[in-house]
Parts: structure tokens; sequence; C-alpha cells
């Protein structure tokens, strides 16, 4: 009788793992969420809350799809941008609205903006919302982790890769050290457990 163990840990803990291995760092997740710690090259030690989209959620796919529609609804980004974007998703306001405040998993929906922001980085107010956001994001979290000057910060998360080139200009605003960016953390994963 062959018998093994199963160990249940965080998405943090396992995305710790796979950008920082056994080395000291800050792991961070920007996807439809976001989530950082600072990691000991064994467990974390430290982690912020990051209290959902609505609270906090810094960076996130949810969040930068928040910010896009709060603009584009309230006549910031000028009616052609906001004609396209209602035309494409096939949506109107009150559409919007019914989907954020009256069916679940609005993260999820404001999420899906995601691809209309990386095709509009060039707008400069675009840029400027997604920069902010991660900004934010670095200021919100990671700034509050001891040494975060001196360790690497780490990404993973489809957000961290899709708009990587605002993310290290971010980074580099708040004069930190940006370590590793990767889409998915599985590949790290299966290095730290070979």
């Amino acid at each position: 009788d062959v018998r093994g163990s199963v160990e249940v840990w965080s998405d943090m803990l396992g995305a710790a793992r796979a950008l920082c291995g056994r080395q000291e760092g800050i792991a961070c997740i920007l996807g439809t969420g976001s989530n950082s710690c600072l990691y000991d090259g064994a467990t974390m030690v430290q982690s912020v809350s990051p209290l959902g989209f609505i609270l906090g959620d810094e960076g996130s796919g949810a969040v930068l799809g928040k910010l896009l529609v709060a603009d584009l609804l309230k006549n910031q980004l000028g009616a052609a941008l906001r004609d396209e974007f209602l035309q494409q998703y096939g949506l109107t306001p009150a559409d919007i609205i019914a989907r954020v405040y009256r069916q679940p998993f609005p993260n999820r929906f404001l999420a899906s903006f995601s691809p209309f922001i990386a095709r509009h980085l060039n707008h400069p107010q675009i840029h400027d919302l997604v920069l902010q956001s991660f900004q934010s994001f670095l200021r919100r979290n990671v700034l509050q982790y001891p040494a975060c000057h001196q360790l690497p910060i780490h990404f993973t998360g489809s957000i961290a890769h899709h708009f990587r080139a605002v993310l290290t200009e971010a980074v580099s605003s708040s004069s930190l050290y940006l370590g590793h960016i990767v889409p998915s953390p599985l590949q790290g994963l299966i290095d730290f457990h070979r």
C-alpha cells in the first residue's frame, strides 16, 4: 500500500514559487484580479489583501475594464472611441449597467475589455489609464513590503504579459527592480518541484 500526501496552497504561493524559485523576492499576479506577496524563498512572509475589484485589485483586468467603461460612459475619451467600443461589443450603456450591477461575475465582464484596451494603447488617455492603474498597484501593494527597492519584483498573469511595456514603465517610474514577467506560472512551478 503506497500512500502519498497532497498539500493544497494558495495560487499566490504557487505564483511566488514559480516566479522566485528558492530566492527571496516579491511576486505579483496581474490577471482578472491582482495580488502580491513578499516571499522568502520558501514561504510567503507578508501579503497585502487584494480586496477585490471594487475596493482594490489595482492593475487587474477587472479594474482596467472598470476604468475604461467609466471613462467611456462619462464622455472622457471622445465619442468616436465610445461608439467604436459599444459597436464592437454590441452593448448599450444600459446593457453595461445591467451587467455590472445586476448579473453575476461583473469582474469577468469588465476584464473582457482588456483586448480593446490593448488595441488602443497608442491613445494617450488609454495609455495613461493603464499606467496609472499599474502605478496604483505598486504604490498600494508592493511599496508596503520591506526592502521592496532591493528585491526583484516578478509578475505573472495575462495582464502583466500583454501590457508588459506599460508595466515596465510603471516599475521603472517607481524606482523598483523588475524581475520576470511570465504569462503563466506553470513552467516555473514544474521547475520548482523538480
